[in-house]
């Protein structure tokens, strides 16, 4: 009540400023920097002490299995029949999986991929996505080439597992089995191929043959040898910059398993170089043989026009 009141004082004596300058026209100027005041008073008050988190005491309460998911090695998840991408989230994981309005058209055409045709509904094919799989036991998992490009490690499942199968993690109502051949999300593929078309592209990746290690594909012709060699990892992360330690024996693509948007420039040892659009959906970017530091920064050119104006 007391907040609520205080933004009405300050609405009414918004209100009497544009009257005064409505009635009192040569002084219109002089009133000007009160009014200024005042509103810039009212987004202060609005913001301060502002939390729009509810109270931890409310959050959804911590899975035991899946927290030791988030404790290992590092990859994404994808909840089988189970679990929203969002609430994997809450977990301190990162699903592969999420909500089709906000998801890019190539990255959901890329997860179709994996799934049986049909299955699911159209309107939320990523939210849904259950994907092919392989269960040998004691403990293999394999899952359709696209999901192990995408660094897809491991996989969710409610209840308990079959006879005979040995999960990775196991607790109440939760078991884990770990995908062996997901790519790490930055590496450097074997060879690379041009494919001059987005669709021909999303059909080879379709193919049981396709070894994303083996082979990367992109649009436009690049120079390199036969066989790249060379190894890379994150060193330093945030949403809108990602830094890559490499060490290249030859020069090379370095993947990054990360959406591609033009709004992403890339720098190999601080100098600009372009962000290729991978194997459909993800980031490459062709580097010299020896060691450097590769560079994403998410700087849109929308941004800087807003900025501008």
């Amino acid at each position: 009540i007391r907040h609520y009141s205080i933004m009405a004082e300050f609405c009414g004596l918004g209100f009497v400023g544009w009257l005064l300058l409505w009635f009192q026209k040569s002084g219109r100027f002089r009133l000007f920097p009160v009014l200024v005041v005042f509103l810039l008073g009212d987004m202060l008050w609005f913001d301060y002490g502002r939390n729009a988190q509810c109270d931890p005491a409310l959050y959804y309460p911590r899975i035991p299995v899946l927290a030791e998911v988030a404790k290992s090695i590092p990859g994404r998840v994808i909840g089988i029949d189970c679990l929203q991408a969002s609430f994997a989230m809450t977990q301190g994981l990162n699903d592969i999986r999420g909500y089709d309005a906000v998801d890019p058209a190539r990255m959901v055409d890329l997860l179709k991929t994996t799934t049986v045709p049909g299955a699911g509904p159209q309107y939320a094919a990523a939210q849904f996505l259950a994907p092919r799989r392989d269960i040998i036991p004691p403990d293999t998992l394999r899952f359709p080439p696209v999901l192990d490009l995408l660094d897809v490690r491991y996989a969710i499942f409610r209840g308990n597992p079959p006879p005979r199968v040995h999960a990775a993690f196991q607790g109440d109502d939760y078991w884990v089995l770990i995908n062996s051949n997901a790519l790490p999300r930055p590496f450097v593929p074997k060879s690379v191929q041009t494919v001059s078309m987005g669709n021909d592209i999303l059909k080879k990746m379709a193919s049981p043959q396709f070894n994303p290690a083996e082979v990367a594909y992109v649009e436009s012709p690049v120079a390199l040898p036969a066989s790249c060699r060379g190894t890379v990892q994150i060193t330093n992360e945030i949403p809108t910059r990602i830094l890559i330690s490499a060490q290249m024996e030859t020069p090379g693509l370095v993947v990054l398993a990360d959406n591609w948007d033009k709004g992403w420039r890339a720098y190999w040892n601080g100098r600009p170089v372009p962000v290729l659009r991978t194997d459909y959906a993800v980031r490459g970017v062709v580097v010299s043989a020896g060691s450097g530091t590769l560079e994403f920064i998410y700087q849109p050119t929308s941004l800087i026009l807003g900025l501008w104006l």
